[in-house]
Order: structure tokens, then C-alpha cells, then sequence
């Protein structure tokens, strides 16, 4: 069976939109992605992943 590579988590900063791949974590030889704890740019702790980015920045717009 071939093996299916897995797609990186990516994370966006809410307040300044630097986008950031996943640290990655193995629990049960099962990858798990986690954002930084803190956006080495700005400083802010908030981040979303890059397929919730659209729907939240969206809903803030609103």
C-alpha cells in the first residue's frame, strides 16, 4: 500500500495574518499540529487555522 503524505497544518496570526506551519507533535503514531504559542512577529497569541481564516475574518467584518 503506497503511503499518502500528510498536508501540514498552517496557522494564521488574527492580528497581523503571518502564516505559520504547524509544530508537529506524534501521540499513538498519530501527527498532531499545534500554532505557536505566540507570533514571533507581533507578539499576539490568537491564531486560527488556515481553513477557519476565511470564515472568521469574515465574520468580524460583519
Amino acid at each position: 500500500m503506497a503511503h499518502a503524505p500528510e498536508r501540514v497544518e498552517q496557522y494564521v496570526c488574527l492580528n497581523c495574518q503571518v502564516t505559520y506551519a504547524g509544530s508537529v507533535t506524534t501521540e499513538g503514531g498519530e501527527h498532531h499540529f499545534h500554532p505557536p504559542d505566540d507570533c514571533p512577529v507581533c507578539g499576539d497569541p490568537e491564531f486560527v487555522t488556515m481553513e477557519s481564516y476565511v470564515h472568521h475574518a469574515a465574520e468580524q467584518s460583519a
